[in-house]
């Protein structure tokens, strides 16, 4: 699913631009929230209408860096 946000604001729904196997890589400076979806309707053609999973990889380069998981 892809959601361009425009100059004036406006968004829309589109088709997704990612393919298999494409990532994000985020690098945080600070504290931080990430919300993942991978559009799990069944009934949403932003999937396909056959969603995947998803992964994430969190890691932590920084010794003694606390990460916090919420699910």
């Amino acid at each position: 699913m892809n959601v361009p946000v425009e100059g004036d604001g406006s968004v829309a729904i589109a088709d997704s631009v990612s393919k298999p196997e494409d990532y994000e890589e985020l690098r945080a400076e600070m504290d931080f929230l990430v919300v993942i979806s991978n559009c799990p309707q069944r009934g949403n053609p932003c999937s396909g209408f056959e969603p995947t999973p998803v992964r994430a990889i969190v890691y932590s380069p920084l010794p003694g860096l606390k990460i916090h998981f919420c699910f």
